[in-house]
């Protein structure tokens, strides 16, 4: 393998960890959805899991959209599943 594809294939190693990350968070919003009875709280995680739905598709691109989300997962869901899966 040539230095670029290796770097090619690491790269798209890293999107789909992302992805898989974001459909992780997506399932703990669908079954908080479930959960829930008010309908407030499940308007706003239909919202969630809609976008999560989303991010979890667009992450694996190579445009400024799939870069944002890239740097959201890596800033924000990555500390939230760390916490909440108990690692420190």
């Amino acid at each position: 393998m040539t230095p670029e594809e290796l770097e090619f294939a690491r790269t798209f190693t890293d999107k789909e960890v992302m992805s898989s990350a974001i459909s992780q968070l997506r399932a703990m919003a669908i079954n908080e959805y479930y959960a829930t009875t008010d309908e407030n709280k499940r308007q706003e995680l239909e919202k969630r899991q809609l976008l999560l739905e989303f991010e979890a598709r667009a992450v694996l691109g190579d445009d400024d959209m799939a870069h944002s989300i890239q740097d959201k997962v890596i800033r924000l869901y990555g500390p939230m599943l760390r916490k909440l899966n108990g690692v420190e």
